[in-house]
């Protein structure tokens, strides 16, 4: 099967920090994007394609954004709108409105404002899907199966009574998976994204990989992730990261 790159973001601000994009640099990928004869995508849209024609849309990437930042409202959503792009932002369904306090902020971050139901509901109207990303961004790998549910069945009744469109995509909070959680996600849900470092290919629709911005800061990394590349660049590091959660698991 081809293959397709989910991008996955956070916040979309200058930071520095592991899980920001500045609006230069997100301005900056998406006319590269663009200019690689590319588009960008909604999840619900590529899993879609995939189901009825046996394979992934040609020329595309998937463009997700984690935890609902608001500042993916105000900077991204201006920049998808002038290259008519789609796109993915998974919210936090029992924290819309508040801060991202829900545990410490990666250093340089602080603290940002998270999208309001009007603003989700802007992002709606204007041709952004809005998937679940639990109801308080909980470990869903550490409680139990019922609470787990709760997170995920929750999450999605809020949002689609909030905005009256049905959730089809979820995203796992920290990509903390395992066979239970992945199983409650599959059967409450049509995709699920997971955080790990590769491009997509005939992966089960309850574990995709995403390919974290934080790799494509450099002007030329988009470009070479577009061309197929950067797959061994992406391996290295997804290497390298699996080795620090294993030291750091002793």
């Amino acid at each position: 099967m081809n293959s397709i790159s989910i991008l996955m973001y956070h916040s979309i601000d200058s930071s520095g920090s592991v899980v920001s994009c500045s609006r230069e640099t997100f301005t900056a990928q998406m006319a590269a994007i663009s200019d690689e004869d590319f588009r960008g995508i909604s999840l619900q849209d590529a899993v879609a394609f995939r189901k009825l024609n046996g394979a992934w849309p040609e020329k595309s990437v998937v463009l997700t954004f984690d935890d609902g930042f608001a500042n993916v409202y105000e900077h991204a959503l201006p920049v998808l709108q002038q290259y008519k792009f789609g796109a993915t932002v998974f919210v936090i369904s029992g924290r819309m409105g508040q801060l991202n306090n829900w545990s410490q902020p990666p250093q340089k971050l602080g603290e940002h404002s998270l999208l309001s139901w009007e603003q989700a509901r802007a992002l709606s109207s204007s041709g952004i899907e809005i998937g679940s990303h639990t109801r308080s961004h909980l470990d869903l790998t550490r409680c139990d199966l019922g609470k787990a549910r709760q997170e995920m069945t929750g999450s999605r009744k809020e949002i689609e009574d909030k905005l009256g469109q049905q959730v089809s995509s979820f995203a796992y909070p920290y990509g903390a998976i395992n066979r239970a959680v992945c199983s409650l996600a599959a059967s409450e849900f049509e995709s699920s994204c997971t955080t790990e470092l590769r491009r997509a290919n005939s992966d089960a629709a309850d574990c995709l990989p995403r390919i974290d911005a934080y790799y494509l800061k450099r002007s030329d990394a988009l470009q070479r992730l577009l061309q197929g590349q950067l797959d061994r660049y992406l391996l290295l590091r997804r290497v390298g990261r699996a080795g620090r959660v294993l030291v750091a698991g002793h």
